[in-house]
């Protein structure tokens, strides 16, 4: 659920509108294409559904019609004839081994400008996006959100900006796909995205401090919309842990009888504006075609003031506007029921929505995930040891064949059969002339070929996957060339690439993003508080527009963060160090040790110290 309220700063207060009023300027049919769209991708959330199961162990629940008509799970199938449904989940062990690779392999954004000579803006916005990291969580959040990438396809984050924990930061929230809705894309980049939105589940209480804008009577309308929910009314049978109250998940109704339903909705809509030219500032910028009246008024007054003064009128510098037709991202959230919450256009200074989203691959539309791949082999070696099982369990195993003639006098056959079991047991007997002695049967009926087919199964587990053996850690035969090692590893990270890649732009727009909202929101102070000096300026001797205006200067980059790295980073560092080429002070300043903070604090201090000491001797 987002925390973040994407209304303009100084909104006033308004009477709630109802989008189910007749009338040109109606909301309502946004409201019917945002429930369309949701319901468009039912059928990925099921698939969803499915590969999660089939990740987390729960490989049995696919349903089968029987010849009479009967629908049942596999599992419940398989127990009803009267077999144990088993199951060797490779596809976690998988999945772990992908995420495994990501953590090892971990990077942090870096802000590179392509003038050196804003290369200081560069590294004052490369400490705020490093700090917006630091306290998000992001490397966490990250790797639960390839996870996702790997189980669904699909990836959601949101970039906002507001109060939250105690200060008022940039923010970002991973987005769960169920609640997620957009429209039909074919644009591997998603830039043929036009709408998009999300559904909130959130308690009276936030419904009111989000839209009521400090305005009772609206907190009075908002209680009456959601009379429903009633905080107070608990549930007594609390669904926690379980992800069945996502998978019930409706688009009108919440998924607690005491939650309120808020529908987030962003679209893409045109609008009438005005291309304007300032020949006084040299300033090129738009406006609302509805604000025409305020650049005649400017004009006229620029004239009458040339008048005063003994200008011409055709020397005047004037403000010349161009319509025009531009497209712009509108918000809207609706209750349940139609009435319109709150709308504007987009408060942010990137000019478009607060999500950052990945379809992976999206070759016509059409999206899939990695572990869907391996589903079919998952499905064959739970159905191959099943079997086994099986075949193990009713097969004939150490059988007593005793001739009903050989029974000794005096015993009974469960006594023989007690005899028999015992390491030292003796059944003593005389035996007949012409009758069969007593025999064992143990017979072997597993060499069917189940152990072959087992073994090709898990192999090309791994040749579809992509992910061998090596990349897993596991041992290797003796004998086996350390370079053939290296090189299985190196094969198997160039199978992942391609996923690797998909994500890494992914989180490269996130960073622009985030990047972009740190610009418009962040003040002096502000830079000052996170980043301090920069380049041997104070953060201070920039201005917001200074930083804001290097947006296109500006690109993210990523560069590793890993125990080798700073090893390597520290080991060059100390030989320009050794070399009399930087002083201590630079060495702690640009090197990665745990105590440099505290043994720089120290040398300034002694520094400090031996300045005053010369002082007082030279007085």
């Amino acid at each position: 659920m987002a925390k973040n309220s994407h209304k303009s700063p100084g909104k006033k207060p308004k009477s709630i509108s109802t989008s189910r009023e007749v009338g040109n300027d109606s909301h309502y049919p946004v409201l019917l294409q945002a429930q369309k769209a949701w319901e468009e991708i039912d059928h990925f959330r099921k698939k969803r559904k499915r590969n999660r199961d089939y990740t987390y162990g729960k490989q049995w629940n696919d349903l089968i019609k029987l010849p009479d008509g009967r629908v049942m799970s596999e599992e419940e199938y398989i127990r009803a004839q009267g077999k144990v449904p088993l199951k060797n989940n490779l596809i976690r062990q998988m999945v772990k081994t992908v995420l495994g690779q990501f953590r090892g392999n971990q990077t942090q954004p870096v802000c590179i400008a392509r003038d050196r000579q804003e290369q200081c803006l560069g590294e004052l916005m490369s400490s705020a996006v490093q700090y917006a990291y630091q306290h998000n969580r992001l490397q966490e959040l990250d790797s639960r959100t390839l996870e996702e990438f790997l189980i669904s396809g699909l990836c959601f984050q949101k970039i906002g900006y507001g109060y939250r924990r105690g200060k008022t930061d940039v923010w970002i929230d991973e987005i769960n796909p169920n609640r997620i809705f957009f429209n039909a894309m074919e644009d591997s980049r998603h830039w043929d995205c036009t709408l998009i939105g999300e559904l909130h589940d959130m308690p009276i209480a936030e419904v009111i401090s989000r839209f009521a804008f400090g305005s009772r009577k609206r907190a009075e309308q908002l209680r009456q919309i959601y009379s429903e929910a009633d905080s107070e009314n608990i549930r007594h049978n609390f669904e926690n842990l379980t992800s069945g109250t996502l998978d019930r998940l409706d688009f009108f109704m919440p998924s607690a009888s005491e939650m309120c339903r808020v529908i987030e909705v962003w679209k893409l809509e045109s609008r009438e504006i005005l291309e304007c030219h300032d020949f006084r500032s040299g300033e090129y910028y738009r406006i609302p075609a509805t604000e025409a009246d305020r650049v005649e008024k400017e004009n006229e007054a620029r004239i009458a003031e040339a008048r005063t003064v003994g200008i011409s009128e055709e020397s005047v510098q004037l403000i010349e506007t161009k319509w025009g037709v531009a497209q712009v991202w509108y918000y809207r959230f609706f209750s349940p029921l139609g009435d319109l919450l709150d709308e504007g256009e987009t408060p942010y200074w990137h000019g478009e929505h607060p999500y950052v989203f990945k379809l992976y691959p999206l070759i016509d539309g059409e999206v899939h995930a990695f572990v869907e791949d391996v589903i079919d082999q998952q499905r064959y070696i739970n159905r191959l040891i099943t079997m086994i099982d099986f075949i193990m369990g009713s097969s004939a195993k150490g059988v007593l064949l005793f001739p009903e003639d050989q029974i000794p006098d005096g015993m009974t056959i469960e006594e023989i059969a007690d005899e028999w079991t015992k390491y030292n047991g003796i059944i003593l007997f005389r035996p007949r002339p012409g009758s069969p002695m007593p025999q064992q049967i143990a017979v072997n009926a597993t060499q069917v070929g189940a152990y072959e087919m087992l073994s090709l199964q898990m192999r090309l587990f791994e040749d579809i996957s992509g992910v061998h053996g090596a990349m897993q850690g596991k041992s290797v035969p003796a004998g086996t060339p350390a370079s053939l090692y290296s090189q299985q590893i190196q094969y198997s990270s160039t199978n992942l690439l391609d996923l690797f890649e998909s994500f890494k732009t992914f989180r490269e727009d996130r960073d622009i993003k985030i990047m972009k909202t740190i610009q418009q929101f962040y003040t002096n102070a502000r830079y000052l508080n996170i980043v301090g000096n920069s380049c041997g300026k104070d953060a201070s001797t920039y201005t917001p527009e200074e930083v804001r205006n290097t947006e296109f200067d500006l690109s993210i980059a990523e560069t590793l963060s890993t125990p080798a790295l700073r090893m390597a980073s520290n080991e060059f560092l100390m030989e320009l160090f050794r070399g009399g080429k930087i002083s201590l002070e630079m060495l702690l300043q640009n090197g990665s040790f745990p105590f440099a903070d505290k043994l720089l604090q120290a040398i300034k201090q002694k520094q400090v110290e031996q300045v005053s000491n010369n002082n007082g001797a030279q007085a």
